[in-house]
């Protein structure tokens, strides 16, 4: 189980991760229209890699991963 500790670590960095960069760019920042699609872009990647993440982690403990659960 070390490794699903390990992913686990590593889902929930990437979410800090997110919301960190969503703060740094908030829509009243000076530069928010420029960096507005590459932020979110980034964002977008960054929780799709937590959802891949998460199946990992269900495989790894022996279940089947089912996307539905998420939403």
């Amino acid at each position: 189980m070390d490794d699903v500790n390990q992913l686990s670590q590593i889902q929930q960095e990437l979410e800090q991760i997110n919301q960190h960069l969503m703060k740094l760019f908030p829509v009243t920042h000076p530069l928010f229209k420029d960096v507005f699609e590459n932020v979110g872009a980034a964002g977008y990647y960054i929780q799709e890699s937590v959802y891949c993440i998460k199946a990992v982690i269900k495989t790894a403990q022996g279940d089947e991963y089912d996307e539905d659960e998420d939403e």
